[in-house]
């Protein structure tokens, strides 16, 4: 919508969208974790950021929503396990998307997926501005990832499919979100890792409902019909072949990490059930003698929960948590004896005489690698059958945990 009638229609759809906009207040939304993950190994890691689609409108778990939809859409294609974060806000526009995207270290995620546009649409934003503020934005997210990120951008959803705005007012943003993304498309094909989804899959909903599960499956497996090539092909690259662009400051990044840590408030502090649960269920299900949920605090490990005679506390020296908290995968270690870089750590050639070791990072909330849960022997055995998902599937749970912040009940 160009001149004179943009003008003249701009007080009007801003008085409609902020008349519609009270409708919002019942419909319900979800109140977990703002994460979803499907079981697997070698897993992708997602951001799903931005408004719309992205806020699950309509139903009560994240896991009905886009994410757990996206996880598992892209996962039965890929075979691998998906991790999505979810960075989203009814209030998210291109206005505020730099700030809060700066604040997410992109360099962590194999994809981005970036959902805006409806509130420019039905605010008839020039088609000049949202060139140039979309432009800036993309390339700050190219910038800021790894280049070895994809990064997609969702098209708008047609706006007479969002309940509220089903009019003819609805019509006009309808027709304005259709140029915002014939401008959007452009955009992208001049972007190297960028490429734009036209929201092709309608929202059908349910009677009496704002949208269902159906309408987030739909629009996952619009997303992941365009996600998953590329995501193999990352993971079929030569290793070295597209190196992440990560922050060269290891100090930066280990001040973060101990941040993470320190905020986390459970150093030096009581055994938790809920804690001591999980740990005991790996110790049950891998038939270990051991195991722990272990925290990387300056030059030590802390365990806040173990199963098995030993220390609480070690050098961060001789830990083989250090060393899994480096990448985002599993450690395993199937003889520490015949392994170089263990084979003459004090806990292998001493008390307790660790031969076997499996483990997988723990994150915090915001991200940071803060420890790890794992399971470990006095005897080898074949890392061929060590269950990888399983293992993941336990450090997501305590994870969960941290997430939450207070024992379960």
């Amino acid at each position: 919508m160009r001149g004179l009638a943009r003008w003249v229609s701009l007080p009007i759809m801003k008085a409609y969208v902020a008349a519609q906009s009270p409708a919002y207040r019942d419909i319900p939304r979800p109140t977990d974790a703002p994460q979803a993950h499907s079981p697997g190994t070698d897993s992708d890691r997602i951001l799903l950021f931005g408004s719309g689609p992205a806020l699950g409108w309509g139903v009560l778990s994240h896991d009905l929503a886009l994410p757990g939809a996206l996880a598992r859409a892209i996962s039965t294609r890929s075979g691998r396990g998906v991790d999505v974060d979810l960075a989203a806000s009814p209030s998210a526009s291109l206005g505020t998307a730099p700030r809060e995207l700066a604040a997410l270290r992109l360099w962590r995620f194999d994809a981005i997926v970036i959902t805006l546009g409806a509130r420019d649409a039905l605010n008839l934003t020039s088609l000049r501005v949202w060139r140039r503020e979309l432009t800036a934005l993309l390339r700050l997210v190219e910038r800021e990832s790894s280049r070895s990120t994809q990064i997609f951008l969702l098209g708008n959803q047609p706006v007479r499919s969002i309940p509220v705005f089903a009019s003819a007012l609805g019509a006009v943003g309808a027709r304005h979100g259709v140029a915002l993304d014939r401008v959007a498309a452009e955009i992208c094909q001049a972007l190297p890792r960028t490429t734009f989804i036209a929201m092709t899959a309608a929202a059908h909903g349910e009677p009496g409902r704002f949208r269902s599960a159906t309408d987030y499956r739909n629009w996952a497996e619009l997303l992941a019909n365009s996600m998953t090539a590329p995501l193999d092909a990352e993971h079929l690259a030569v290793d070295g072949a597209a190196p992440a662009d990560v922050p060269k400051d290891a100090r930066v990044l280990e001040e973060a990490r101990q941040r993470a840590v320190d905020g986390l408030g459970i150093l030096d502090t009581d055994p938790e059930e809920r804690f001591t649960r999980i740990v005991a269920l790996a110790q049950r299900s891998f038939g270990t003698r051991w195991a722990a949920f272990t925290v990387t605090d300056h030059d030590r490990q802390w365990d806040k929960a173990n199963v098995g005679p030993l220390p609480q506390e070690i050098p961060r020296s001789n830990s083989f948590s250090d060393v899994t908290i480096r990448d985002p995968g599993p450690l395993v270690v199937a003889d520490a004896m015949t392994d170089p870089q263990f084979r003459d750590n004090p806990l292998v050639v001493g008390e307790p005489y660790i031969r076997f070791y499996a483990g997988f990072p723990v994150e915090s909330p915001s991200g940071e690698r803060i420890g790890a849960l794992c399971v470990f022997d006095p005897m080898p055995r074949p890392a061929g059958e060590i269950d990888l998902v399983l293992l993941r599937e336990l450090a997501l749970a305590v994870q969960g945990e941290l997430r939450r912040g207070a024992p379960v009940l």
